[in-house]
C-alpha cells in the first residue's frame, strides 16, 4: 500500500511539473555562455565559470582521494603467483622492446595534443580534465614501457607537489577577482593583440582551467603510480622468497655434508 500510494504521488508531481509551462536552466547558459563567460562551449564555461566552484571541490576531493589511496597502499605487500591464469610461467620480459620505443616516441606528440585540448578548451571541445587526463596516460604509457626505475630517472615528480600547485593555481585564479571587488571566482574576458597572432579572445577562467589540468595529472599519477609500485613489490618479494629459498638449500646441504 505504501509503495502504491508513494507512486502515485511521484507520478502527480511528475505530471503537474511537466504541463505547466516553464524555461529551464540550460536557456540562460546558452545564452550567456559568450557574453557573460566568454567562451563558445558551454559546458567548459559551466565549468570554469558558472559553477567555478564545484569544480573547485570536484578537484579537491580528487587530491584527496589520491592522498587516501596512497595511504592505503603504502607499505602492502602482494604475493606474485608462480603461475598465470593459463597456467603458464609469468613473463620474463616486463617491458618489451616495442612498446618501450613506441611510448617514447608517442610522449610530445601527446603533450603537444594535450596543450592543444587546453588551449582550445574554451571554445571548443576540450579542457583542463581531458587535457590532464591525455597527459597522465601518456606519462604512465613510460612507466609501462620502460618501467619504474626508468621513467623516475628522467621524469622527477613529486605528485603532491604537483596537485598542490594545481590547487593554488585554480584557488589564485578565483581570489583575483576580490582584488576587483567581484566575488570569488568571478571571471572577466577581452581580447589582446599580437603582433603576429593577431586579435584574441582570451577568459581569465584559462588560469582556473590551467589548475584543473595540473591537479588532475598530479593525482591520476599518484593513484596509479601507487598501483605500479605494487608489481616491483611482488617481484622484490619474488626474489627475497627465492633468495631465502636458495640460503635454506644451501644451509640443508652444508648440514649433510657435516
Amino acid at each position: 500500500f505504501v509503495d502504491a500510494v508513494a507512486g502515485v504521488g511521484a507520478g502527480l508531481v511528475s505530471w503537474s511539473l511537466f504541463t505547466r509551462p516553464h524555461q529551464t536552466l540550460s536557456g540562460f547558459y546558452l545564452d550567456e555562455a559568450v557574453p557573460g563567460g566568454g567562451g563558445d562551449n558551454v559546458v567548459n564555461v559551466i565549468l570554469v565559470d558558472f559553477r567555478g566552484f564545484d569544480t573547485l571541490g570536484e578537484i579537491t576531493v580528487l587530491a584527496i582521494a589520491a592522498i587516501g589511496i596512497h595511504a592505503m597502499l603504502e607499505g602492502l605487500r602482494l604475493r606474485l603467483p608462480d603461475l598465470g591464469l593459463d597456467g603458464r610461467p609469468w613473463s620474463r620480459q616486463p617491458h618489451p622492446l616495442f612498446l618501450a620505443v613506441l611510448s617514447r616516441a608517442l610522449l610530445p606528440l601527446a603533450l603537444v595534443v594535450a596543450l592543444y585540448i587546453l588551449l582550445r578548451g574554451h571554445n571548443l571541445p576540450g579542457g583542463g580534465f581531458i587535457a590532464g587526463l591525455v597527459t597522465a596516460i601518456a606519462l604512465i604509457l613510460q612507466y609501462l614501457g620502460n618501467g619504474i626505475a626508468w621513467t623516475q630517472q628522467r621524469f622527477v615528480f613529486r605528485y603532491y607537489l604537483t596537485f598542490a600547485i594545481g590547487l593554488f593555481v585554480a584557488v589564485a585564479a578565483g581570489l583575483g577577482s576580490w582584488a576587483f571587488d567581484h566575488p570569488f571566482l568571478t571571471s572577466t574576458h577581452g581580447y589582446l593583440s599580437l603582433p603576429i597572432l593577431g586579435k584574441l579572445h582570451l577568459a581569465s577562467a584559462m588560469v582556473f582551467d590551467l589548475g584543473v589540468y595540473i591537479t588532475v595529472v598530479g593525482a591520476v599519477l599518484l593513484i596509479i603510480a601507487e598501483l605500479g609500485r605494487l608489481s616491483v613489490t611482488q617481484e622484490r618479494h619474488s626474489r627475497e622468497r627465492q633468495v631465502g629459498a636458495t640460503s635454506a638449500g644451501a644451509a640443508t646441504a652444508g648440514e649433510e655434508l657435516r
